[in-house]
């Protein structure tokens, strides 16, 4: 029976140490076949078709105005810095209840407040937009490029993101207060904040520059300035804007208060104030574009 026993157990690992040889055996003609493979033959190029087509550039008119515009929109989507300044609009605004809700001020009041914060802002965002090109700018300088297709460029960014959220927010406000009566006046009031501060955004970038974080560099860190000019280019920026649409916003309060004011007479004013700002603006700032063209220069090299 010993014998027996022993024979029974040793041919299982008999088995077994054939199967391990022949495993090593098979792996072993499998790695020399591919590396026979992988030496002697050689891969035929697949034709891989790539995606024609030049962005922004091919959808846009080919003319100065639209190279600028073209040229403006792949940064203003792909930089963080600008990104940043986007996201922190709405934000911004949606915060700016929190305080009027806590001071006791209506719902249907406080409601209203975000999307005229909003209009400003968006319209405030260009007033140093030359800084954030850099060193780039020289493009823009060398290819005596003038002013007005510039200034003009620089703005379609801003108009192509700002009107359709604008234009999605400003009725929900009005659906979250109730009365659609003061929806035109409210119209009004976002139509100057947001005009005039493009306007006067157009003349502060030239006119005052200041330095930001350069390309690539996080959207917070902020280089040392020296002196106050670019504070006060965004004080003047936003005290404008609020100055050009007082009247349509005095109009819209009397309103919203149930005064016997036509809303679209607020409307009238406020868009009228807003886009004279805006052409003046826009003819100043071209001037001042063509004229400054070495002082950016030496700016955009010295930041």
């Amino acid at each position: 029976m010993g014998d027996r026993s022993r024979a029974f157990c040793r041919g299982p690992a008999v088995g077994s140490l054939v199967v391990a040889v022949l495993t090593v055996a098979l792996l072993t003609l499998a790695w020399f076949a591919l590396v026979d493979v992988l030496l002697t033959t050689t891969r035929r190029p697949v034709a891989v078709r790539e995606r024609g087509g030049l962005g922004w550039f091919a959808l846009l008119p080919g003319t100065p105005g639209g190279a600028v515009a073209a040229r403006s929109l792949s940064y203003w989507l792909r930089d963080r810095r600008y990104l940043v300044n986007l996201v922190i609009v709405p934000i911004a605004a949606v915060v700016s209840m929190v305080p009027l809700l806590v001071a006791g001020v209506p719902f249907e009041l406080a409601v209203l407040l975000p999307v005229p914060i909003m209009a400003l802002f968006f319209g405030w965002l260009p007033h140093n937009d030359l800084a954030y090109d850099s060193t780039a700018l020289w493009m823009h300088i060398a290819s005596g490029m003038r002013g007005a297709p510039d200034r003009i460029g620089r703005l379609v960014p801003v108009l192509l993101i700002s009107i359709p959220v604008l234009a999605v927010t400003l009725p929900l406000a009005i659906v979250a207060h109730g009365r659609w009566a003061v929806f035109p006046a409210m119209v009004g009031v976002c139509a100057a904040l947001f005009l005039a501060g493009l306007g006067l955004s157009s003349i502060s970038s030239v006119l005052a520059p200041y330095a930001v974080s350069r390309p690539g560099d996080s959207p917070f860190q902020q280089p040392q300035r020296t002196g106050s000019g670019g504070v006060m280019a965004q004080g003047l920026v936003m005290a404008g804007a609020i100055v050009t649409a007082a009247p349509a916003g005095w109009l819209t309060w009397q309103a919203i208060e149930g005064k016997t004011i036509d809303s679209m007479f607020a409307l009238w004013i406020g868009v009228g104030a807003g886009a004279f700002v805006l052409i003046v603006g826009i003819a100043i700032g071209a001037l001042l574009f063509e004229r400054r063209g070495t002082r950016l220069m030496e700016f955009a090299e010295a930041t």
